[in-house]
């Protein structure tokens, strides 16, 4: 963290000093030279975990592999995703829609030299589909034949065999992750694959690398001199710096000081107050991509009944947190709407906008919740059963605001229901490990939601042989689990949509998360950088292609 009495320009150009040493220079391409190239800092809320591919679990981790790899497919998205060439110039399907066929490039090379080819294709889906490396990944090959995830036809040419067509859109995501370097890693003990060296410094092939990694303090990007990929994806900035600030205060104060560049998930009401302060400071929409829920431990006897599940989200006034939390005092506008599931209503015609949420009223929550049993008997003002009161623990993530103030609004709600609630905060990446091993009671968490629909790693039962990762809650539904079979073997997206929405439909019934709402989230990012890109793809998408004209230029470094 910068010191708050630091001058700006001198504070952050001492600290961009120490990055490697020596400026980056400019690649010789014709772009300006390194001293009229500037660097982007941003306000991050918590590090990133893992940088391996297959095991990569957040948003962070994302941002930082889409800067350092280069794209097995590009993507753009309009109602859904459309693919652009990347490491595959081309694709192809056969008539079936059960083969899906590749032509590599052949020029894209790891750091050392060494060609990315088609055998860290093969070797990193190899780990993928390996139980012992554990890949949350793992459903993304669920219905590829084991001897074709791929089938290397030559240097240049690929062959995913489907055991059935679906989705095209959701067969191209699943043949795209980064790659693992296979000659580097070959002989690595997939066991302890999270823990490897090669895991926090991870060996480029796309335009940027780590120059510089201090956990919880900071991450630095420069250009990679090693990229041999189209100049087009050559940097134009110099730097990319990644301030780790959890605490969301000090994240705006450093914004407004002009210590930090961008940050993301600004409040509504700091949107609001930088438009009259700071016109300098751009505030962007991305779109609706993130989601906030509670989950249910549903190994918890308190969260087994639907009744108890549906009573809480019927004593949950959503529409009032909104209009609290999400909603501009000055104009009106909301920044929010009811969320009735994990598919994003950008996903147009799969969402399910049929769904009604439920009405909130306090009055049917606490009839329901005794119908289940849990009545006050003793009068202390909280629901018992048995002669155990209805109490539990409620986590969520530190350094965001929003979260906390939804958990404060949500325990005088369920306070109001009978129901005790207690509010811990976690440091986030420990808090997403105890997600993924259940070691909570109730979790205030969010995604960032696909933009293709495979429900499967969210809901389908987790068994030992095929384990879903992100199936937090431990939901376990048979006929969830037929209809995602079922709408992940139809390829026409008409006719899978229907299926999509009575999936929908189904998990809204079950209500194994408390579901709150997808924002139009708002990113805030200083007016001198041009050809930006933040919108529901990524809050940086195409990072290389930003930059700064000359004349605006701060650092000049």
């Amino acid at each position: 963290m910068f010191p708050r009495a630091t001058p700006v320009t001198l504070g952050i150009a001492a600290w961009l000093s120490g990055c490697t040493g020596q400026p980056t220079e400019a690649p010789d391409d014709g772009k300006p030279s390194s001293n009229t190239r500037d660097t982007l800092v941003v306000g991050w809320q918590s590090d990133v975990g893992n940088l391996f591919p297959v095991v990569a679990e957040t948003a962070a981790d994302r941002t930082i592999m889409e800067a350092i790899y280069f794209p097995t497919v590009d993507s753009q998205f309009d109602c859904s995703l459309k693919t652009a060439p990347g490491l595959a110039k081309e694709i192809t399907w056969n008539d079936e829609g059960t083969v899906l066929k590749m032509t590599m490039r052949d020029d894209i090379t790891w750091a050392d030299g060494t060609k990315v080819t088609v055998q860290d294709l093969a070797f990193t889906y190899d780990l993928v589909a390996d139980p012992t490396v554990a890949s949350a990944r793992f459903p993304f090959i669920a219905h590829m034949q084991a001897d074709a995830r791929p089938k290397i036809i030559d240097d240049t040419h690929i062959e995913w065999h489907f055991t059935r067509p679906y989705d095209r859109d959701t067969q191209v995501s699943h043949t795209s992750l980064f790659l693992m370097p296979k000659h580097v890693m070959e002989g690595a003990d997939r066991a302890t694959l999270r823990g490897h060296d090669l895991a926090n410094t991870p060996m480029p092939y796309g335009p940027f690398r780590i120059a510089k990694w201090e956990p919880n303090e900071r991450l630095i990007l420069e250009p990679n001199p090693d990229f041999t990929g189209p100049d087009h994806w050559k940097p134009n900035l110099n730097r990319v710096l990644f301030r780790i600030i959890p605490e969301y205060a000090t994240r705006v104060i450093e914004l407004e000081a002009g210590n930090i560049d961008m940050m993301e998930a600004v409040l509504v009401e700091d949107a609001d107050r930088l438009r009259k302060s700071h016109p300098e400071i751009k505030l962007e929409r991305r779109g609706w991509r993130s989601n906030d829920y509670i989950g249910w431990n549903l190994e918890n006897p308190l969260f087994q009944d639907v009744r108890v599940r549906k009573a809480i989200a019927m004593a949950t006034d959503i529409n009032g947190m909104i209009d609290r939390l999400l909603t501009s005092k000055e104009t009106g506008e909301k920044y929010a709407r009811p969320s009735v599931g994990t598919i994003t209503p950008a996903l147009c015609g799969v969402h399910n906008d049929d769904i009604t949420p439920y009405a909130f009223s306090l009055d049917k929550a606490k009839a329901l919740l005794a119908d289940a049993g849990w009545r006050d008997t003793d009068g202390d003002g909280f629901v018992d059963k048995g002669g155990k009161k209805f109490s539990f623990t409620l986590s969520t993530n530190t350094g965001n605001k929003r979260r906390a103030d939804t958990s404060v609004l949500f325990q005088d709600q369920m306070k109001a229901l009978g129901i005790e609630v207690n509010l811990e905060k976690i440091e986030s990446n420990t808090f997403f490990e105890n997600l993924r091993k259940h070691k909570f009671e109730a979790a205030l968490a969010g995604w960032a939601a696909g933009l293709f629909v495979d429900p499967s790693n969210l809901w389908q039962c987790s068994t030992e042989d095929a384990p879903k990762e992100f199936n937090f809650t431990g939901y376990c539904n048979p006929e969830v689990d037929a209809l995602i079979e079922k709408g992940m073997q139809t390829p026409n997206p008409k006719d899978s949509a229907p299926i999509w929405k009575e999936l929908q439909a189904k998990l809204y019934e079950d209500q194994p998360y408390l579901f709150l709402w997808w924002m139009d989230e708002i990113v805030a990012i200083h007016e001198r950088f041009e050809n930006t890109s933040i919108n529901v793809l990524s809050p940086r998408h195409h990072l290389h292609e930003w930059s700064v004209p000359e004349d605006k230029v701060k650092y000049k470094q």
